[in-house]
């Protein structure tokens, strides 16, 4: 522990923990809406929580491409 409570195992940087001392500080409605504010930020710019399930991800980049037959909606020749 590092004496805020924080192990640095937990991967939490120092503006973190700083942050989270804010946080904490206001009412819960305000930490539920600044959430779910910054969880759509973060999402929208692709980045990931600590706390997301990164299991499906890395099953779906390790499965090799589909690859199907091609039906051609339009043949090479033309009839006519």
């Amino acid at each position: 522990m590092d004496g805020k409570g924080w192990k640095p195992q937990y991967g939490i940087s120092p503006e973190g923990i700083e942050i989270l001392g804010f946080v904490e500080a206001l009412p819960r409605e305000a930490r539920r809406e600044l959430l779910q504010t910054v969880a759509r930020l973060c999402r929208s710019e692709g980045y990931l929580s600590l706390h997301d399930d990164l299991h499906g991800l890395l099953e779906r980049a390790r499965r090799p491409p589909r690859t199907g037959k091609v039906i051609p909606l339009f043949s090479a020749r033309r009839r006519g």
